[in-house]
């Protein structure tokens, strides 16, 4: 449980590094706790409280719009592992977590947190942790509410109940200050929970609610939040749903002719409503170069951006359980037919909901924009023009054909240079792409991809996948 100081780099008078700073026992942990966290909540708004939570003892805590981190003490160094595997350490609320373990000589910790900046008379929000850390003279506003507890003096509280960890933390961290327990309530009905909602989401702005109990599971109650989109797309059902939608591609507008899709949506709706749908968007097919499925690989029809919709939601995802920022595509819609226009930061909706069709609304950047979303959640702006990418060049390609009776059998080998590997981090040196079709199999085309930055290792994985599938009876097709 240490971190190696000199890989560190002074940045605005704290330091900062990245998982190579850690010894190899710590570079899972940040990981495999979001990923834990993620498992263990329920995200629900306030009108299913009493319909949802279950249990007769709950712990409910304000919930933070802060930067999740674990902190790690090992008896002399302190530090805090954050998102995206950032490494963290001299802050002024590291310094006092420090002082308060040592005075309740605590041998080593690693808890759960979140870092905030603390304010007198509004909430805070997440973008202020990133302002504070980008200024020296902000760091002193840095907070650190204490959560959870899953080492400490070298026992595992893993698999502890919340009311041992929370007595804990209630006997380690006093209630204010730079390092504090946070704020919790102890309820006993879900009365008593709707009467914490009231006070501190609804009256105080507070961000929502997270309610712990006897189950090993959570729930984060927020508001429901809705938003204006267009639909882009739908998809169709099958067998005795045909006729009807199965869900719907939205997108909300960034600039003219600009969508940013961010998600698929087939609740809340009626079988009635669905024919509805499909009546109406079936008559407004257009052609598209860019191809999106639905969570069961079913192709969306692409429409004209012309109907409105309400979605509703639980909550709002911007990083995937690495810390690494969620992406969405965006689309251009010209002359009539989508194309594939530019990859963002984006979001992803939790439990998106089709709340009705906004025939008061159109398809315009007042309506439909897609700061609905960054007016409630951080996304780093990024320039929504592409870069234009130097073109790839093919290297390798094969092709062989098989054919037995009614059956034709294709396989493709192709290796190709991006050329693209210096100007964009995404971006491999080569890529091998292996097709393989069989016009009588159940799923008849299959699609593998191999990627390396070096041409020689390609080169040889590829001659291994055609002397593993090219055998006896295929001939190679001449180019």
């Amino acid at each position: 449980m240490k971190i190696d100081i000199v890989k560190m780099e002074q940045i605005n008078a704290h330091l900062e590094g990245g998982l190579d700073c850690l010894d190899e026992s710590l570079k899972e942990v940040p990981f495999e706790y979001k990923k834990q966290l993620a498992r263990s909540f329920f995200a629900i708004n306030p009108h299913e409280i009493k319909t949802r939570v279950t249990g007769k003892k709950f712990y409910v805590s304000k919930k933070i719009d802060g930067h999740l981190q674990i902190v790690v003490f090992n008896g002399e160094q302190i530090f805090m592992i954050g998102r995206g595997g950032i490494v963290r350490t001299n802050l002024p609320c590291l310094d006092k977590a420090k002082s308060i373990l040592i005075d309740k000589k605590i041998s080593s910790i690693i808890a759960g947190t979140e870092l905030y900046v603390q304010k007198e008379s509004e909430r805070s929000r997440v973008y202020d942790v990133i302002a504070a850390l980008s200024d020296e003279k902000s760091l002193d506003t840095l907070n650190l509410a204490f959560f959870d507890i899953i080492e400490i003096n070298g026992e595992s509280l893993k698999t502890a109940s919340y009311d041992t960890i929370y007595k804990k933390l209630s006997e380690i961290f006093p209630k204010n200050g730079k390092s504090h327990i946070i704020e919790t309530k102890i309820a006993k009905s879900k009365p008593e929970i709707e009467r914490l909602y009231a006070n501190w989401v609804e009256e105080e702005g507070g961000e929502g609610l997270v309610v712990r109990g006897d189950m090993p599971f959570m729930y984060k109650i927020k508001p429901k939040h809705t938003f204006d989109a267009a639909i882009v797309g739908y998809a169709e059902g099958i067998n005795e749903h045909k006729g009807k939608i199965k869900s719907i591609l939205f997108a909300f507008i960034r600039e003219e002719g600009i969508y940013h899709v961010v998600g698929k949506v087939g609740n809340n709706l009626s079988e009635d409503q669905r024919k509805d749908f499909f009546d109406l968007l079936s008559k407004k097919h257009v052609d598209s170069t860019y191809i999106e499925t639905d969570n069961e690989g079913i192709a969306f029809h692409m429409v004209s951006p012309d109907i409105i919709i309400e979605v509703g939601c639980t909550d709002i995802l911007t990083e995937n359980t690495y810390g690494k920022p969620l992406l969405n595509q965006l689309i251009k819609f010209e002359q009539s037919k989508y194309s594939l226009y530019h990859t963002l930061p984006g979001i992803r909706f939790i439990y998106p909901m089709v709340e009705r069709i906004r025939d008061d609304k159109s398809n315009t950047l007042e309506d439909i924009r897609f700061s609905q979303i960054t007016d409630l959640v951080y996304i780093k702006e990024e320039s929504i023009t592409p870069e234009i990418l130097p073109k790839s060049n093919i290297l390798f390609r094969e092709v062989y054909r098989k054919i037995a009776k009614d059956k034709v059998m294709v396989q493709k080998f192709m290796i190709w240079k991006t050329n693209k590997e210096n100007v964009d981090s995404r971006f491999p040196a080569y890529v091998m792409h292996y097709t393989n079709f069989s016009s009588q199999r159940k799923d008849p085309l299959q699609k593998e991809i191999r990627v390396s930055n070096s041409e020689d290792q390609l080169m040889e994985i590829t001659k291994q996948f055609i002397q593993s599938n090219v055998k006896k009876g295929w001939e190679q097709v001449k180019q």
